[in-house]
């Protein structure tokens, strides 16, 4: 069984305008940034301890996020989630429920709203 949850979207955006509005959702869900996170790279790297938007989990969550650009006004977001061990280390059993596709779904979501706002 994986644990880990993987998904791409293509925005009709710049990769400025991504990587801002990226910034902007991790913040609200209430992840806290790693050390390799790197925005103006287009690198986001995130931990959700447990807990995202107020809502709790089994597992802690990293969220790895790479924006890329196609064209002038349009970028893909490729992200990877999956669960950590308290000292960062990615789980391989152990995990009940899908904690990783919930942070994917509830990060999707909020970015499908900022970017509407853009």
């Amino acid at each position: 069984m994986a644990f880990e949850a993987k998904e791409s979207k293509t925005l009709n955006l710049s990769e400025t305008e991504v990587r801002q509005a990226i910034s902007a959702v991790l913040e609200r869900l209430g992840g806290k940034s790693t050390k390799k996170n790197n925005p103006a790279q287009g690198y986001f790297e995130t931990i959700f301890n447990k807990k995202i938007q107020g809502e709790y989990m089994n597992n802690r969550i990293q969220l790895e996020i790479k924006v890329v650009t196609q064209a002038q006004e349009q970028s893909v977001v490729s992200s990877l989630a999956y669960p950590v061990d308290p000292v960062g280390q990615k789980l391989m059993f152990g995990v009940r429920g899908k904690p990783a596709r919930l942070v994917l779904d509830k990060f999707f979501a909020e970015l499908a709203t900022q970017s509407s706002q853009a």
